[in-house]
């Protein structure tokens, strides 16, 4: 991507791919479905990821998440929520959920463990990062 090729933050295209196992929240706590014998969980989440650029010393892109719940370990990052609604909670450190909306800005620091809730999918950020 360069000045003269500008993109929509909206509508530009991502693939969605499941979120991991160690990624699910409950998984551990499901229920069983008493009467079919079977067990019960929410639909997995999904995510999508786009690598966009970078620019000094610094990755930016934009990341999707379906409607659901997932955990993560974060890195170093700062981004704005382009659409959906949802939060993050933390699970290390302790720290109050943030509420997540269009025009949100968050930093998020290496190593934290969060839960990610997402109510009205999908969540789109463009995050900055610095490049690994």
């Amino acid at each position: 991507m360069s000045a003269m090729e500008p993109i929509s933050t909206d509508d530009f295209p991502l693939d969605h791919e499941p979120i991991e196992d160690w990624q699910r929240v409950g998984a551990a706590t499901s229920a069983t479905d008493s009467d079919a014998g079977s067990r019960v969980s929410p639909a997995d989440a999904t995510t999508a990821f786009a690598e966009l650029g970078s620019i000094a010393g610094a990755d930016y892109g934009l990341w999707e998440m379906s409607a659901g719940a997932m955990r993560d370990v974060e890195g170093d990052e700062v981004f704005i929520v382009i659409s959906g609604t949802g939060r993050i909670e933390f699970d290390e450190p302790d720290l109050p959920p943030v509420e997540l909306s269009p025009g949100t800005l968050v930093h998020l620091e290496d190593g934290m463990k969060t839960r990610w809730h997402v109510d009205e999918a999908p969540l789109r950020k463009l995050f900055i990062a610095p490049s690994e």
